[in-house]
């Protein structure tokens, strides 16, 4: 059976499935998301995270963002997700909106570094497959399959891995261009919300939702 498979409407619960058993099984597996192919795994594997960032060239200590399916998930990964978080994420999620926050101390993973940072970064990605696939498999450690540095894979073609070196590729075609997502934190405890990088959001757009949120200042 080969590891790439196309997506087409009438396979995407088979291939869905597929995909949750080979998450299941401690494999790494390819994915699109809004603007560009994704390399996944279980979040709380911390062998098959290691895999992501072997794969990608990254750097030691880099982190893997997360993906969930719903805002709900939220409040089981972080201690600080507060009623200002809830009205921004109740705007833009499902999206291109990526927020850090600092995860549960019982959380019994390590997204690359080593459990060293005091955040994460967390969002609900806006793409039909995914988002089923996440609402069966929990949270994703995720990063772009790309080499670390360079610009996304919108067209698997590129993508700089071998079929027998994750356990699935799903292709949906060459993906449409796009920005990347915003990005979120507090730069301190109980201080506002800060616009540490804007893309697909605008900070008028943010501070729409919520006025006290400004922007980062180099």
């Amino acid at each position: 059976m080969s590891n790439i498979v196309k997506l087409t409407a009438r396979n995407k619960t088979a291939l869905r499935d597929r995909a949750l058993v080979a998450l299941l099984q401690g494999e790494v597996i390819v994915v699109a998301a809004e603007h560009g192919y994704f390399y996944l795994c279980d979040a709380f594997n911390q062998i098959a995270v290691n895999r992501i960032h072997e794969l990608r060239g990254d750097q030691p200590g880099t982190a893997a963002q997360v993906l969930i399916g719903k805002v709900t998930a939220v409040s089981g990964l972080a201690t600080d997700f507060d009623s200002d978080w809830q009205k921004v994420v109740g705007a833009f999620w499902p999206g291109l909106l990526t927020i850090q926050l600092a995860p549960q101390a019982a959380l019994s993973w390590d997204l690359g570094d080593g459990r060293a940072l005091a955040e994460f970064a967390v969002r609900v990605p806006e793409r039909d497959f995914l988002l089923s696939l996440l609402g069966k498999s929990g949270p994703l450690a995720a990063a772009s399959a790309s080499i670390a540095g360079q610009a996304p894979n919108r067209d698997m073609t590129y993508i700089p891995a071998m079929p027998n070196e994750v356990g699935l590729m799903i292709d949906e075609g060459v993906l449409p261009e796009g920005p990347a997502s915003t990005v979120l934190r507090r730069e301190k405890k109980g201080g506002p919300i800060v616009a540490q990088r804007l893309g697909a959001i605008s900070l008028e757009q943010l501070q729409a939702v919520l006025p006290t949120i400004v922007a980062h200042k180099p």
